[in-house]
């Protein structure tokens, strides 16, 4: 489930309706944000969010004596929300609280509804350009996992190659944004608990950000830089990474392995009129060293395996923003390549993973899009599986 509308849209939602001084950076061309004055305004709450459900259609064809595989499902849990209340405390202290409900109309066990905090969040306005947060988040990670993921995904599905940088965490950090002549750049630096390394023979070498305090008494530390050269902010470039020397459980032979992700992005649009053109794309890296604790540890080891991971994804969508025909208007067309890869060694370890993705999405407002796609998977050794999505999503 996609359950999170970044804590940048949090703290662009902020700006707009309660007034707190971040400018909007992100190269978007569905809406337009006018900044409020710096003074202090009325609003003292605002809950916003994002509704969705999707529907999905698979098929693995027969493969090495193995009969065709085809699935039809809503999902296990086909109803998502998320709700992300916004909480003004004075003109510079704000709070950010989202989290995820799903619900499943089921009898049984497939029935019911689950909920769970995404993040929870304080913000402290400084100055203009700076402030302070602490609580738990989820770092900025180029397009996918860091900035308004939601809408700068516009093919649906998620890429294969997306997710192995730094998840949620809990943390203090700095943010925020500021102009630089016709160019702008926006910034974040942060100091976390860290990941906890998973030792167990399934996942060993794993990284679990799941974790609200530390298993160690390491600190990890990271940040990202964005960068929008362009007046009217079509094009934004921007690199982030994480560097956590400490992973293992105190005491333990693996305290001491330390892991480094980093990833890079590119979010630019541009207008031939009536043809509107946007380019995405995003690299994302992570590796686990010492992977093996102690080579002199004959009862405490780790699988010796090279632990690195990496992932990309770049696309291309075609809009006829400018057509005199609403229909035609809001109708935009996606394609999609990325790639996983992973040791091939490690206990989890698999062949490169392929993804090919063609998607169609009809914008019936800029909050509301309803996408169908077309996923192809390919992997060495493997039978070739597709996968057809449906989803429909309305932000509020």
């Amino acid at each position: 489930m996609k359950t999170k509308v970044n804590n940048v849209f949090a703290t662009l939602i902020m700006a707009g309706m309660l007034v707190t001084p971040t400018a909007n950076l992100l190269a978007q061309a569905d809406s337009t944000y006018v900044p409020n004055s710096p003074q202090g305004g009325g609003e003292k709450f605002l809950l916003a969010g994002e509704v969705f459900t999707s529907f999905q259609s698979t098929k693995i064809p027969a493969f090495n004596g193995m009969p065709e595989m085809r699935s039809n499902s809503f999902g296990t849990d086909p109803l998502g929300v998320m709700i992300m209340p916004l909480v003004k405390i004075t003109d510079r202290l704000f709070l950010d609280v989202q989290f995820g409900v799903t619900a499943n109309p089921g009898v049984g066990a497939g029935g019911g509804a689950t909920a769970g905090l995404n993040e929870a969040i304080i913000y402290y306005h400084i100055a203009n350009g700076l402030n302070i947060f602490g609580g738990n988040f989820q770092p900025r990670v180029g397009l996918y996992e860091g900035i308004l993921d939601d809408f700068t995904n516009r093919y649906c599905s998620d890429p294969v190659g997306m997710g192995i940088s730094a998840g949620t965490q809990s943390g203090v950090g700095i943010q925020g944004a500021f102009q630089c002549g016709y160019s702008k750049l926006h910034y974040q630096l942060y100091v976390v608990n860290g990941p906890r390394l998973l030792t167990d023979s399934a996942s060993a070498g794993l990284m679990d950000y799941g974790n609200y305090t530390d298993n160690n008494e390491g600190k990890a530390f990271g940040g990202e830089i964005g960068f929008l050269p362009f007046s009217n902010s079509s094009l934004e470039i921007g690199v982030s990474g994480q560097y956590a020397p400490t992973t293992g459980d105190a005491g333990t032979p693996y305290e001491k392995i330390n892991n480094t992700t980093m990833a890079a992005y590119l979010n630019y649009y541009h207008t031939f009129n009536p043809l509107m053109i946007r380019l995405q794309g995003q690299y994302e890296y992570t590796n686990t060293s010492n992977t093996k604790a102690n080579a002199s540890d004959t009862v405490n080891l780790l699988p010796n395996f090279t632990n690195t991971m990496t992932g990309w994804y770049a696309g291309v969508t075609f809009r006829l923003s400018g057509s005199s025909n609403r229909f035609l208007s809001n109708l935009e067309l996606g394609a999609r390549l990325g790639q996983l890869k992973v040791p091939t060694d490690a206990p989890w370890g698999a062949q490169p993973l392929n993804q090919t993705t063609i998607c169609l999405t009809y914008w019936y407002t800029w909050k509301t899009p309803i996408n169908v796609a077309y996923d192809i998977y390919t992997q060495s050794g493997m039978p070739t599986a597709s996968a057809i999505t449906v989803r429909g999503m309305w932000f509020f």
